[in-house]
């Protein structure tokens, strides 16, 4: 015999401490980097949300890979290196796809955030 304690269960999922089922994709992944300067004041987060919600949903995770702040950067300012994963779930993804996304993104980070795209 086992007992179910559902209140734990609710809890644990509420504070996203069990895994979720998703779907395996047969398709491989895409990562690309951003490096760009913005100002102190605006947080990763909110960084993140905005690509998030502009990113389209072949985007499966952002991550902070670098945050430089040093004598080639302006005082008020930080740098930033993000790396995004792409993927898709029905089919192997382009390049040119993905380089139209990135333009995208470029773009709505420099109208929302201010930043300055380093290459």
């Amino acid at each position: 015999m086992f007992e179910f304690d559902f209140e734990t269960l609710k809890n644990e999922f509420k504070q996203k401490k069990l895994a979720l089922y998703q779907p395996y994709s047969l398709y491989p992944t895409i990562t690309k980097d951003l490096s760009f300067i913005v100002d102190r004041k605006i947080l990763f987060t909110e960084i993140k949300a905005t690509i998030l919600n502009n990113g389209t949903h072949y985007l499966k995770q952002v991550d902070l890979l670098d945050e430089y702040q040093g004598s080639s950067i302006p005082k008020h300012q930080t740098s930033l290196c993000i790396q995004l994963t792409f993927q898709s779930t029905k089919k192997t993804l382009i390049t040119k796809e993905i380089d139209e996304i990135l333009n995208n993104l470029y773009k709505v980070l420099e109208t929302q955030h201010d930043v300055n795209i380093r290459i």
